[in-house]
């Protein structure tokens, strides 16, 4: 089923972002580009620094940056292991806490929630604290409508041991002090079991919680027995074999209150032909970005055994397609550099200013030779030499609404004609960027693509800036009046009034627009 559909082109206010052509109908001369983070210079901005810290853990879904509604703090949370069996590396997993005021300079609070050899740490959950001993890929979200003050931030984890996939809910007024619940969440068939590696989200619209996550089942498929089976999970892969589908991939549940999760089923899975044959979808985070939902997928090339982050998109959160074909958005870091094997997004955005703030995990170490490499027997220098494996936090900055933009060279001038679409808004607000001598100019027309009266292409006043928020003009005339309702309008029921559809031609030479919004 086609996932595209023409009340999508009643955008209201809402940002249009240019990851699909949704509302290209025309263009000539023009050319997409996707824009990946810059990375900050200060990273890695959180990383083990303190006497009670054993390995930090910034691995998918292993740490969680949000920033408070209510005090503007940036707060993390982020796991530290313990290798409690060398034998099968099997770990207790404590989750530590840090906060900022500018997401780069952290403290990490002395608390007296777990004290270890006389000292206060930041240890939060685990360790003891609120009888859990072991709590791991904790998932952390700030509820928007709380029953009290005492639920404001919500959470699930994977709670240990025993490992039988147990999932328990907890919840904080802080994000500090947790109350882990008695009951149990259930996720459909599988009751309270569940794979790690599940992130949090919130939906405002349905007021629903979502989980990105693994299905408890999801390494347990029926493999043929008369093939050899290795020591690696979870096993062989059988191409174009759906009942012997064991990859890593994305599972959707969703609850209205946290405890009752709906079953989940799978959103992502690697494809045949366009993954490679050893690529696994470790995780993903999610996040809403003018029309579009876009998510940063967290993509396991086992061979290599390194980790990066892709981009994909969904106009309804539940079907997703790649952006960029498959290329890594998110890269690891240059050979020696502290996240040069490793690199996954576990957080939602925060956005400050015309910037958005992408908060990654980063390693300079592979993902598994350092868990798995003594029972496998593997000649690793990172098997044998714990100090080698380093986890931190890194912070990376985008252009608001800059994932892609569309734009024209120097030489030959650019065309884009979008889609008739609907809206009340009464300006055009465009998130654009202009070279040296470059342009913008905006011609308005109706659905039957005349030119609204003094808003042809002449009588546009020419942006050349830098701008994620310019409000074109006419003639220094901002408004864009909307047209009265008329009868006749739709095909269903002919006697419906109907705003009617506009349509925008955009010229540019040397420039680039990332977005644009009817206000």
């Amino acid at each position: 089923m086609n996932d595209l559909d023409s009340t999508m082109l009643v955008i209201g206010d809402t940002p249009q972002l240019f990851l699909d052509n949704l509302m290209i109908e025309a263009c000539q001369d023009m050319t997409k580009t996707f824009h990946q983070p810059t990375k900050d210079p200060a990273n890695p901005v959180i990383k083990q620094d303190k006497p009670w810290e054993n390995s930090l853990f910034f691995q998918s879904a292993n740490h969680v940056v949000c920033r408070d509604s209510q005090n503007g703090l940036f707060k993390c949370w982020y796991e530290d292991v313990i290798d409690s069996s060398p034998q099968y590396s099997l770990f207790d997993g404590r989750q530590c806490y840090a906060e900022s005021t500018d997401g780069i300079h952290w403290e990490k609070p002395e608390l007296d929630i777990v004290v270890e050899n006389g000292r206060k740490t930041n240890i939060v959950l685990g360790a003891g604290a609120d009888g859990i001993e072991s709590a791991h890929s904790l998932g952390v979200i700030e509820d928007p409508f709380p029953a009290d003050d005492g639920q404001r931030f919500r959470a699930l984890f994977s709670h240990y041991p025993p490992y039988e996939g147990e999932i328990r809910m907890a919840s904080s007024a802080d994000g500090i002090r947790w109350t882990v619940a008695d009951e149990r969440p259930c996720f459909g068939k599988g009751g309270s079991k569940m794979g790690d590696a599940s992130m949090l989200h919130y939906d405002h619209w349905n007021r629903t919680f979502v989980a990105y996550c693994r299905h408890w089942y999801l390494g347990h498929a029926s493999l043929n027995p008369r093939n050899p089976v290795g020591p690696t999970n979870p096993g062989p892969r059988y191409p174009y074999d759906f009942s012997r589908q064991n990859r890593r991939r994305i599972f959707l549940s969703e609850s209205p209150d946290m405890q009752h999760w709906g079953q989940p089923y799978a959103i992502l899975c690697p494809d045949d032909e366009d993954d490679n044959l050893d690529d696994g979808f470790y995780g993903m985070k999610y996040d809403q970005a003018g029309n579009l939902h876009i998510g940063f997928l967290n993509v396991f090339h086992r061979v290599r055994n390194e980790i990066d982050v892709q981009l994909v998109f969904s106009h309804d959160r539940k079907r997703w397609r790649h952006a960029n074909n498959r290329q890594p958005w998110l890269p690891q870091g240059a050979p020696g550099e502290w996240d040069q094997h490793m690199v996954n997004v576990s957080s939602q955005i925060v956005e400050v200013g015309d910037e958005l703030l992408i908060f990654y995990g980063g390693a300079n170490c592979h993902h598994d030779y350092h868990i798995w490499g003594k029972r496998e027997g593997l000649d690793h220098p990172e098997t044998r030499d714990p100090s080698l494996v380093r986890y931190g936090l890194g912070l990376a900055r985008l252009r608001k609404e800059g994932f892609a933009s569309v734009g024209s060279g120097s030489v030959r001038e650019g065309l884009l004609v979008t889609r008739p679409f609907m809206s009340d808004g009464t300006g055009l607000v465009i998130n654009a960027r202009c070279g040296t001598d470059g342009y913008i100019v905006v011609e308005v027309v109706d659905d039957y693509d005349e030119p609204l009266k003094d808003r042809r292409r002449e009588d546009c006043d020419v942006f050349t800036g830098d701008s994620t928020a310019h409000r074109m003009s006419w003639k220094g005339d901002p408004m864009l009046p909307v047209a009265r309702p008329e009868f006749g309008g739709s095909t269903v029921f002919p006697w419906k009034k109907q705003e009617p559809y506009r349509k925008l031609r955009f010229f540019m030479k040397n420039a680039e627009l990332f977005s644009f919004c009817m206000r």
